[in-house]
């Protein structure tokens, strides 16, 4: 039997973070990500949930480093869906991730105000900047903002066996999230079915500033301060 070896990571980025938020963004020269296990989900799957689940991985993928990838090549092959049964159609992929991603790069909040990466954040807090260029250094910022304005396809856990996480809801305590993506067309398990699949990479958007960070970008809150918005990605599968 022929293993499927091309579903990527790199797909998850088409995801929105923060819902209907408007914030401003800026490029990011570090990116880095951390998955721990991706799903293929059956044709009776939504974007609240996945059904029929076939881990296709499930460990740590170590940090990925979106931003330093080029054009075209893929960030991690990390997939195998040699588990998928023959027959089936599958719609839709879940992934579970960290929201800490490490970032360095900056972004101009609602006052206009460019703040580069400097201080951590955490789970429930966005992240302090700088004013000052000199001071920009890669940073933990934090992906899924508190609340429930995130959509039906982002679901909040507090570690990696949590099953209480609700859909469209990320606790201040959560330190992982689902992601469930429907794929652009149905993938059918069949023999010799092998997709070739290309992507390409772009962070000029990737580091986000919500809210008046103040004169020195160090005034920030749940919903206040930087954080790590998505990177365009574009996937071609053929």
């Amino acid at each position: 039997m022929k293993k499927i070896k091309t579903f990527l990571i790199s797909i998850i980025f088409t995801f929105i973070f923060y819902g209907n938020v408007v914030a401003g963004t800026g490029e990011a020269t570090e990116y880095k990500i951390n998955i721990y296990k991706i799903e293929l989900c059956d044709s009776s799957s939504s974007a609240s949930v996945c059904n029929g689940a076939v881990t296709i991985f499930d460990g740590d993928s170590g940090s990925i480093d979106i931003a330093n990838t080029s054009a075209g090549a893929a960030a991690a092959s990390l997939g195998n869906a040699s588990a998928a049964t023959f027959g089936t159609s599958y719609t839709y992929l879940q992934i579970t991730m960290g929201r800490d991603f490490t970032v360095k790069g900056s972004a101009a909040d609602d006052s206009g105000t460019t703040c580069y990466t400097k201080s951590d954040g955490s789970a429930g807090t966005l992240a302090k900047g700088s004013e000052d260029s000199g001071d920009e250094a890669s940073a933990t910022l934090y992906a899924a903002m508190v609340g429930t304005s995130v959509g039906d396809n982002l679901t909040g856990l507090q570690t990696l066996t949590d099953t209480t996480g609700v859909a469209s809801t990320i606790e201040n305590n959560d330190e992982y999230f689902q992601y469930r993506q429907q794929l652009a067309s149905t993938f059918l398990m069949e023999p010799g079915n092998i997709p070739s699949v290309t992507v390409a990479f772009g962070t000029s958007a990737a580091v986000g500033a919500i809210d008046d960070m103040g004169d020195s970008c160090e005034t920030v809150g749940a919903a206040k301060g930087l954080y790590a918005a998505e990177p365009d990605v574009t996937v071609t599968i053929e």
